[in-house]
């Protein structure tokens, strides 16, 4: 029996209950068999099972107006599910964003300058904090109301924590380290360490990291290898902390750390936009 038969003698809703059961990217693909995969696929039972279980809690948590919240829930669920890919949903008094990675539908985050622990963030002479409205035009812009600007400071030491009940379970996260650097920056030529691990459990190993991309002019240690960064499509530019696979099984407090104390040298210019957690893609 070929394909044709086979969209004639099912129902919709039975072929829209198997799309419902494979994945996002593959729903869409599914769309391009027939007429018959092109209504199903675009079901409201299909998208409904493919958006990630709690997004309707954390919709209503947004600090968006409640007319925003229903407008959103109003929508088809194929349409809602793109938006929460392409729109990141303010949470956390709007500190974090909430998203869905499109071909997967994993839950993504990233925590703001503001909603990181950063020691010595609030003395002024050491950082300061900026108003994205305030921004030099030469900075990226940021999709929180705050950066966090390091001025001058010989121990940088900034954390993040998150509780893996809020994360997709069964999958692999990569946490990054999301920033920039800004106008006259100096002592950032030295590796960072960063570290991934779980709240009162054995620390992660610490890996080096550099913030400054490598050049010729650069004279790295020999035998100092590190990680090192990459620009984003935004113009931010990120290192990755690590990574980590939620079992989902037990809620725990997944601790982020970037840090450099041991050097002691003065440090300035790094401009802080936040952590962000999403799903690693599958190595095929």
């Amino acid at each position: 029996m070929d394909q044709t038969d086979m969209t004639r003698i099912l129902p919709e809703d039975c072929i829209a209950n198997i799309i419902s059961n494979t994945s996002p990217r593959d729903a869409c693909r599914l769309s391009l068999v027939s007429r018959a995969f092109r209504t199903a696929a675009a079901s409201n039972l299909v998208w409904e099972r493919l958006l990630p279980s709690g997004y309707q809690e954390i919709i209503s948590r947004s600090p968006v107006s409640s007319a925003s919240s229903s407008s959103l829930n109003m929508l088809p669920r194929k349409d809602l599910y793109f938006h929460l890919c392409d729109n990141p949903t303010f949470i956390s008094n709007g500190n974090m964003t909430f998203a869905i990675h499109k071909w997967s539908g994993k839950k993504c985050y990233m925590m703001g300058a503001r909603e990181l622990s950063i020691v010595w963030g609030d003395t002024p002479q050491y950082w300061k904090w900026t108003y994205s409205a305030d921004q030099s035009p030469h900075l990226p812009k940021s999709r929180f109301s705050e950066v966090a600007h390091l001025l001058h400071v010989c121990w940088l030491e900034i954390k993040g924590s998150v509780e893996t009940k809020t994360l997709s379970p069964n999958t692999t996260y990569g946490a990054y380290f999301i920033y920039t650097i800004g106008t006259r920056p100096y002592g950032l030529c030295h590796p960072v360490k960063v570290s991934l691990s779980i709240e009162n459990e054995i620390d992660g190993e610490a890996t080096n990291a550099y913030l400054q991309p490598i050049t010729w002019r650069d004279h790295r240690p020999r035998g100092q290898d590190g990680r090192l960064p990459c620009v984003r499509e935004d113009r931010w530019m990120e290192i990755e902390i690590g990574e980590f696979f939620n079992h989902g099984q037990a809620n725990n407090v997944l601790e982020m750390n970037l840090w450099e104390t041991e050097v002691g040298e003065w440090k300035s210019g790094l401009v802080v936009h936040g952590i962000e957690l999403r799903p690693k893609e599958r190595k095929k």
